[in-house]
């Protein structure tokens, strides 16, 4: 209990407020909006804040890491796929397959310096490091293989059989870390951000409120106590205040929005596309393996199915033609698994279920020319399996290939485009809100101040 002499000597008063006079009434309403408002703007500011750095980790960090990782997958493989091509060639002749090879090596090169000037989580840097140990190895092999193929060594085969060891085992793992460790930085911020982004909108609602009714008592008690029908000054800034709660609200609803269809309805659809292409380049170069080396055809075969199941996997008892249908008619196929099956889950923007069903299609066809190739290999018919695989009409592997890539590059636009454009938007209406904020706070706190001060001063 504090001493009696204590309060008077400090000037302290015990009375409760009903007991305050009308002086110490406005200062201490005057002091309780400022403390209201004060607690508003930093409610707002947090909420901002989150949202943004939220859609900065989606947008800005991990999606550029995961593309990055998948485009140097996807490269790799594909390198990898272009020298098998060139090996069952004629010696010097597949010129084309060499000019890919080393634009693939080029693309390769340029995401794997981005991903390293993206690093922004533990765990990016050392996959990063092994995959460029690995790939000079791969190409000192690779290089190996072409001098004893152009020599007509039979050794060639074995030779490329080390680099696409290295292949297997240190290259395409290591882009899978890099990109693991983004997929599941960009997961933990989104579910994150999602929780927060509900907690903080009640948060304003809370601050918000409080402030209204703060200056609603205020109101009723200059008009009980002072006669004063209505305070221009206050009935500005509860205005200014309901205003400012019902922009932040919205601003961090569309903020939510934003967040959504930037990870769940775009980025999830182009991180399966990225994923599908970069297995189907790996699994044509398990198709190009199988015609190259006959010693291991089982060892191929094997990785070529896995990988396909990886991309598109039929449920039991169904056909590729009824799958195929119910996509085209926008229904899902239960027990239908792979890249491609989420992808087709995960359809949201115009002309984009057209591109993935078209990207199905031709896989399909691919599926069949590839069950062609090997029933020509069984039946000792080399040579036609040898120009089915790597030939350029229009009905072997390479075209069909391309076309399948080439629908799969369409999708993949499709939702780039909607990524891009909505992570944008999202940062954008969260351009300088701080400093907003700041101003309107800092405007009910002038108009409180304002609209007191007369009453205040009657009292002095």
């Amino acid at each position: 209990m504090i001493p009696q002499k204590f309060i008077a000597r400090r000037g302290i008063s015990g009375r409760p407020w009903r007991e305050w006079n009308t002086l110490k009434r406005l200062w201490a309403s005057l002091y309780l909006i400022w403390a209201l408002d004060a607690l508003l703007l930093v409610v707002t500011i947090i909420g901002a804040q989150v949202h943004r750095d939220a859609m900065l980790v989606v947008g800005k960090h991990t999606a550029l890491s995961i593309i990055h990782a998948q485009g140097i997958k996807t490269s790799l493989a594909d390198m990898d796929a272009d020298v098998a091509n060139e090996l069952l060639g004629p010696p010097g002749q597949m010129k084309k397959d060499v000019q890919e090879y080393e634009e693939k090596r080029k693309d390769a090169s340029t995401d794997l310096i981005e991903a390293a000037k993206n690093i922004s989580f533990e765990g990016e840097q050392e996959p990063i490091e092994r995959i460029q140990l690995a790939l000079g190895t791969f190409e000192a092999l690779v290089q190996r293989a072409r001098d004893l193929h152009n020599e007509g060594d039979a050794g060639y085969v074995d030779a490329y059989r080390d680099a696409a060891k290295v292949m297997d085992e240190k290259l395409l793992p290591e882009t899978d870390k890099l990109d693991k460790v983004n997929r599941t930085e960009l997961d933990k911020t989104y579910d994150s951000a999602s929780n927060w982004s509900v907690g903080s909108a009640l948060m304003v609602l809370a601050a918000g409120g409080a402030l209204l009714t703060a200056l609603f008592i205020v109101q009723k008690f200059l008009s009980e106590r002072m006669r004063r029908i209505l305070n221009p000054m206050l009935l500005a800034a509860t205005l200014v205040t309901l205003g400012f709660i019902f922009y932040t609200f919205q601003t961090l609803a569309a903020e939510r929005h934003h967040l959504k269809v930037a990870t769940e309805d775009a980025f999830n659809s182009i991180h399966a596309l990225l994923q599908a292409k970069a297995v189907a380049y790996a699994a044509n170069a398990d198709e190009s393996r199988y015609v190259l080396d006959p010693k291991h055809q089982a060892e191929h075969q094997q990785q070529f199915n896995l990988r396909a199941a990886a991309l598109a996997s039929l449920p039991k008892g169904s056909t590729w033609a009824e799958v195929l249908q119910s996509a085209r008619k926008h229904r899902s196929v239960d027990g239908f698994s792979g890249y491609l099956a989420d992808e087709l889950n995960n359809i949201t923007f115009e002309g984009e279920r057209e591109a993935a069903v078209s990207a199905l299609e031709h896989f399909i066809a691919y599926l069949s020319i590839d069950d062609q190739l090997r029933d020509l290999v069984e039946h000792g018919k080399r040579a036609e399996a040898v120009e089915l695989c790597i030939g350029t009409k229009s009905t072997q592997s390479n075209t069909v290939f391309d076309k399948f890539d080439d629908a799969l590059d369409k999708t993949l636009e499709i939702n780039q485009k909607h990524f891009d454009q909505t992570v944008e938007h999202g940062l954008s209406s969260l351009s300088y809100y701080e400093l907003k904020a700041t101003i309107i706070a800092l405007g009910i706190a002038v108009l409180a101040f304002f609209g007191l001060l007369k009453r205040i001063q009657e009292y002095r």
